[in-house]
């Protein structure tokens, strides 16, 4: 019996040995643990072996040359844990999310990439980060963000863009401004603000020429990714976040003066310098033009000996006080989530109502999205998503924030006298109510008080409630997109975009009071329809053999832009508040046009792997733009990249501290065909000359308003990159470090011509340029546990500009540029250098400024230097430049049990700006009317000769530009501390609840810059003005999910 038992069970293992060792097929299936849906493109590869394949649409895959002697497979996918499983006929293979793996994901042009294979370079920042972030602009929220990206808050109003700069200025007269994709489609710089970053899974930020060439001319100075939400597979998710807030003022006042006794002895000091103190006290009324005191002469003001009456003042209005307030903000956001194996979606609803801190501003966003994905067969899915968004900007007189615009509230509030009231008052200081018992204001044009400058017949505060700046916006964005699964491994694709924008912009200076009174009230109207469409061809093939791993695309685009812009104005208002026109008499003038490009485009790219050690790409792309002369518009760029993973060498794969090693180089070539004209607006037809038709009382005339240039060609770039990865002590320490460089030939730029010619300047091709530098990104927890975590990333970027080549005919004295001329372009020098008269100080005899100048002999050759008193003798010199050294950004988070902590900073060191703000304050008396900085305090006098502010002796140019003015530039900032608590989940069951966190968040924490009311970062070009000040915003929120 025995003997049987064991022949029984020897045929019966030799059975089971002989039906292994004949499996030479295997199927299996994968899928998402998260979601439930198939995971298409999975890798399959037989462990020790050379076989392989990659998953179908339905997440199936076959293997039909299996080796019998195989034991094992190997699955792996983009942003999930490897799984090792045994082989058998058919497997089931769920995978599951590695969080870690996740943030090694990058978006990339057409399609994703994982990291550790991309061979360019790409920073992500994911959408809960973007959601700490209080900003009503996606744009702003990758401020300090990113190695290598700068982020140029120009302005405080609610609603506005942030100007993004990647690694640098990439041109002069053309466009610096990146490529915005949504989606994989690209999206019009003018609606960012339409985006909702509630809905934005995440961003990427494509800085060289391998990760953004594939995108043409228009990726020229990089390209911001960003990916909405998508649905989830047999699950539903309710999320509702709510925040309420309130909005105060970043960044304060100059030091400016606020006492009226201070002010109108200053005044009589200027006065009486430049003659005695009795004909000071004399002059002083007719100089200033108001009397603050009650029952007080005007010759009494100020005694003959300096010294200021003690009677009571009048009032004590604070202008910021009145036309500035606290804005509230509020903002809410409900998305669902959910689908099955066919169908998922994502759906939004958003509510956001930000208050500017200047009155009567503010902006107010109603968002909506849907985002489906659909799977037709195994051959074929669909993807559509629709976007609508209506916004209303209400920007107040903010919108010119130049030092001679007396209605910007910002330059009015700190620039006039503090002596001059806000309200009406009598003569015995009590204020002055109509008879509905509204306040009247005063506006200074003598019929409650008499004042100084353009500052007559002005009042902000009470413009405010009267003028409108609005613009409405009404954004549509759809996206489709079919996928056809061909064969295994070869796949169609097929995507259009559509982008439609309705702007109406209203412009109303009323009739009662400021610049438009004397014609009883103006309204300008400008209607902008803005439609852009994009369709894209892609084919795709994939495949895995061996060791070998090959991905080749091949793809066609073609990309329409409309712009239909109608002006018109009309002055002489019928009634009071109605800025429409039917309430307007007089019609001014009126103008139309439509604008139109498009380009044509084919491109390429070739992906490939060896082993998971060595990869290699290269790309290309043929653009047409039609803005050049049919002669010029076909440009054609490239470019290539490799990257080698030293940690999957056998060398180092027992260094067990070493996670990671990878080096990587990219070279490329880009375009540029953005043309601006001097205004910073795009030039569609920058070849053609362009023309006005006018109407004088019946005479008709032509008149040439732009110079085109049949010549004008591509901007052209190469780029090198060269890049390091490194990640330690299983992964809690990385490092990113890259050295890039750009030289760009062919710079457009509008360059100035002869005025006797009708025209300002004709675009050409003039300049060469080089940007390069060095960046790094370093992330790292030094602290992981059960229930503590502690993150903290930092990076920085430090690069150098210079112009390579000039005309001959500019190389010895150079191109003057720039805002008041402060610039110069030479050969070797950088388009950011600073040229202007260098300030000599103050003569300790005299008090009067003092400039350098040059010495020259005979020949005009210069042998020295010397100073004068006189500014007209003055030189210009090379004074400093306003690129920063060094800039970037650190962050830090903690997470411990249900509480949450994170900081963001940025910073910057170095560079200078030009502060005309401060240089305004400091007038020597010429301007009176207009207020001082306190810094006037320390002016010459006998008694104080060490000083370098010059004598208040009303000379006209002892504050006109020169090196006085220039500031440091560095900066470091506080821009956002989050606290939250994630209350326990076992709470959630009486509310039905999944999870539920409560928060407080601040952005614009604190500024630390080197002068008071100075703010660099809203200046990216080194010269202030009276822009709307930065917002500090404090929030509470809860955010619910079901």
């Amino acid at each position: 019996m025995k003997r049987k038992l064991m022949l029984l069970l020897t045929c019966l293992f030799v059975g089971i040995g002989l039906v292994t060792a004949q499996i030479t097929k295997v199927t299996g299936t994968v899928i998402s643990e998260e979601d439930g849906l198939p995971v298409v493109g999975a890798s399959i590869l037989v462990k020790g072996t050379t076989v392989g394949t990659v998953t179908d649409m339905d997440g199936k895959f076959t293997l039909s040359n299996v080796p019998s002697s195989a034991k094992t497979l190997v699955v792996s996918f983009i942003g999930m844990a490897s799984q090792e499983v045994s082989i058998k006929q058919n497997v089931s293979i769920i995978l599951k999310s590695d969080t870690e793996m996740l943030d090694d994901v990058v978006v990339v042009a057409y399609g994703t990439a994982k990291k550790s294979s991309f061979t360019g370079s790409a920073t992500a920042v994911s959408g809960e980060k973007i959601a700490k972030m209080q900003v009503s602009s996606v744009s702003k929220a990758l401020e300090g963000a990113a190695a290598g990206v700068q982020v140029i808050n120009t302005s405080g109003q609610p609603g506005e863009n942030a100007k993004i700069r990647i690694r640098g200025i990439g041109s002069f007269s053309a466009s610096s401004a990146p490529l915005y994709v949504v989606d994989g489609m690209p999206y019009d710089e003018e609606s960012v603000n339409a985006l909702n970053p509630a809905d934005i899974e995440s961003m990427s930020i494509l800085k060289d020429a391998a990760s953004a060439a594939l995108y043409g001319s228009r990726a020229a100075n990089g390209v911001v990714m960003i990916t909405t939400k998508k649905g989830m597979v047999d699950k539903s998710k309710v999320t509702l976040d709510a925040r309420w807030g309130v909005n105060t003022r970043g960044v304060p006042e100059y030091d400016i003066m606020k006492d009226q006794r201070e002010y109108v002895l200053t005044a009589w000091n200027t006065l009486k310098n430049q003659s005695t103190g009795a004909e000071a006290s004399e002059e002083l009324i007719g100089s200033i033009g108001y009397n603050p005191f009650i029952g007080v002469a005007n010759n009494a003001m100020v005694s003959a000996d300096g010294v200021v009456s003690s009677a009571a003042l009048r009032h004590n209005d604070d202008w910021a006080d009145a036309a500035l307030h606290n804005g509230m903000r509020q903002e809410y956001n409900l998305s669902l989530q959910g689908g099955n194996a066919k169908t998922t979606h994502f759906l939004s609803l958003g509510y956001l109502k930000d208050e500017g801190i200047l009155r009567h501003t503010d902006f107010e966003r109603i968002s909506a999205r849907a985002n489906i994905n659909h799977t037709v067969n195994k051959f074929i899915d669909i993807n559509g998503n629709l976007a609508y968004a209506r916004a209303e900007k209400n920007a107040g007189q903010s919108q010119n924030a130049s030092l001679s615009n007396y209605s910007n509230a910002f330059m009015f509030t700190q620039q006039i006298a503090p002596i001059y009231p806000v309200y009406a008052y009598d003569e015995n200081g009590n204020r002055i109510y109509d008879e509905e018992g509204n306040t009247v204001y005063d506006f200074g044009d003598g019929t409650y008080s008499t004042r100084m400058g353009g500052f007559s017949n002005q009042n902000v505060a009470a413009n405010s409630g009267l003028d409108v700046h609005q613009t409405l916006n009404d954004n549509f964005n759809g996206r489709g997109t079919i996928n056809i699964n061909i064969i295994d491994g070869l796949k169609a694709t097929a995507n259009i975009g559509y982008d439609l924008m309705n702007q109406i912009r209203t412009d109303h200076m009323n009739q009662l009071y400021g610049d438009a009174a004397n014609v009883n009230g103006r309204t300008y109207k400008y209607n902008q329809r803005i439609e852009s469409f994009t369709a894209n061809q892609l084919l795709t093939y994939s495949k895995a053999f061996g060791h070998h791993n090959i991905d080749i695309m091949a793809g066609h685009e073609s990309y329409s832009y409309t712009l239909k812009y109608q002006y018109t104005h009309k002055y002489n208002f019928y009634t009071i508040g109605n800025p429409e026109f039917n309430n307007a008499i007089t019609m001014s003038d009126m103008n139309s046009y439509t604008q139109e490009h498009s380009m044509e485009s084919f491109f390429g790219r070739v992906n490939y792997d060896f082993d998971n050690k060595y990869y290699l790409s290269a790309s290309i792309r043929s653009d047409e733009s039609s803005k050049f002369h049919p002669d010029h518009r076909r440009g054609t760029f490239w470019s290539v990249g490799g990257s080698w993973r030293l940690t999957q060498e056998e060398f180092l794969k027992d260094v067990e501290w070493l996670s990671n090693l990878k080096l990587k180089a990219s070279y490329g070539t880009q375009g540029n065909d953005g043309i601006l004209d001097i205004n910073g607006y795009v030039v569609y037809q920058p070849y053609l000359k362009q023309y006005s038709v006018t109407n004088n009382n019946g005479d008709f005339s032509v008149v040439e308003t732009y110079r085109g240039n049949k010549d004008l060609t591509w901007e052209k770039s190469k780029n090198l990159n060269i890049g390091l990865e490194a990640a330690f002590l299983n992964n809690r320490l990385k490092l990113e470090t890259e050295y890039f460089l750009k030289k760009t030939s062919d710079m457009l730029y509008n360059m100035p011509y002869p005025i006797s010619s009708g025209i300002s300047y004709v675009p050409m091709n003039l300049l060469d340029m080089q940007n390069k530098g060095i960046e790094f990104t370093i992330s790292a927890t030094p602290i992981q546990t059960k229930d503590f975590i502690w993150n903290l990333s930092f990076n920085g970027t430090h690069y150098s500009n210079k112009i390579l080549n000039l005309p001959e005919d500019k190389r010895e004295n150079g191109i003057i540029h720039g805002t008041a001329s402060l610039f110069r372009l030479m050969e070797g020098g950088s388009i950011y250098d600073l040229y202007t008269y260098e300030y000599a100080g103050v003569n300790p005899e005299t008090g009067a400024a003092q400039w350098y100048m040059d010495e020259k002999d005979a020949n005009g050759k210069v042998t020295g230097r010397t100073v004068t008193e006189d500014y007209t003798q003055a030189s210009k010199y090379e004074l400093g430049s306003t690129l920063p050294d060094f800039q970037g950004g650190f962050s830090t988070d903690f997470a411990y049990k249900g509480i949450d902590l994170s900081i963001a900073t940025n910073f910057q060191i170095g560079g200078k700006i030009y502060d005309s703000m401060y240089s305004s304050f400091m007038h020597a008396g010429s301007n009176i009317g207009s207020n001082w900085h306190k810094d006037i305090l320390n002016a010459w006098t006998p008694e104080n000769k060490n000083t370098n502010v010059p004598i208040m002796d009303g000379a006209q140019n002892s504050n006109s530009q020169s090196s006085r003015f220039l500031i440091n530039a560095s900066f470091f900032n506080i821009r956002n501390i989050s606290l939250g608590y994630t209350f326990p989940k076992e709470w959630m069951k009486a509310i039905s609840a999944s999870s539920a966190r409560i928060y407080v968040s601040a952005d614009n924490v604190a500024l630390f810059s080197k002068r008071k009311g100075m703010d660099p970062r809203q200046y990216a070009y080194g010269y202030s003005a009276a822009n709307y000040s930065a917002i500090r915003t404090l929030s509470f929120g809860i955010n619910l999910n079901f």
